[in-house]
C-alpha cells in the first residue's frame, strides 16, 4: 500500500477519533513535514518519492534519537521513541533482510559485471528504492566486490 497524503489525513482522523495520542502526534508531524516541504517547492502537491523521502528521513532522525537515548540509559525516553519509530516504520515499505539484500546485491554484480561500488548501488535504488537500509547495502557490496 502506497502512502499518500490523503491516506495520512485519514488515519489521522482515525486517530484522532480513538483518541490515540501517539499515532496522532506522528501523523501530524508527517503532515507538517510534508507541509514545509510543498512551501519549499511551492507546490501544493507532494510526490509519492518525496513522501518517502520525508518518512525516512523522520525515521532515521527517530533512530538517532533513540541510539542517544540508549546510550544515555534513558529508559522512559527509549521507550517511547521506539513506540514512535514503530508508527513512523508503518508507513515505510517492507525492509529487506540482510539475506535478500545480499541476494539482490548479487543479482545486480551478475547482472552488470560491476566492479566498483557506483553501479551495484545505483542498480540497487532503481530496484529496490526504499526499502533497505544505505549502511548495511553498502557493507554488502563493499564485502561481495572485494572478496
Amino acid at each position: 500500500m502506497a502512502v499518500t497524503e490523503a491516506s495520512l489525513r485519514d488515519d489521522l482522523k482515525t486517530a484522532m477519533r480513538a483518541k490515540d495520542k501517539l499515532r496522532t502526534l506522528v501523523i501530524r508531524n508527517l503532515l507538517a513535514a510534508i507541509k514545509y516541504k510543498n512551501i519549499e517547492t511551492g507546490s501544493d502537491t507532494i510526490s509519492d518519492a518525496d513522501l518517502l523521502a520525508i518518512t525516512k528521513r523522520e525515521a532515521k532522525q527517530c533512530r538517532e534519537t533513540l541510539d542517544a537515548a540508549r546510550a544515555a540509559d534513558r529508559a522512559e525516553m527509549v521507550r517511547e521513541h521506539e513506540d514512535v519509530l514503530s508508527v513512523l516504520e508503518s508507513y515505510l515499505p517492507k525492509q529487506l533482510s540482510e539475506e535478500e539484500l545480499e541476494a539482490a546485491v548479487k543479482a545486480i554484480v551478475a547482472e552488470t559485471g560491476a566492479d566498483s561500488i557506483g553501479p551495484v548501488m545505483k542498480g540497487l535504488a532503481e530496484r529496490h528504492a526504499g526499502s533497505y537500509d544505505g549502511k548495511l547495502a553498502s557493507k554488502i557490496v563493499g564485502k561481495l566486490l572485494n572478496s
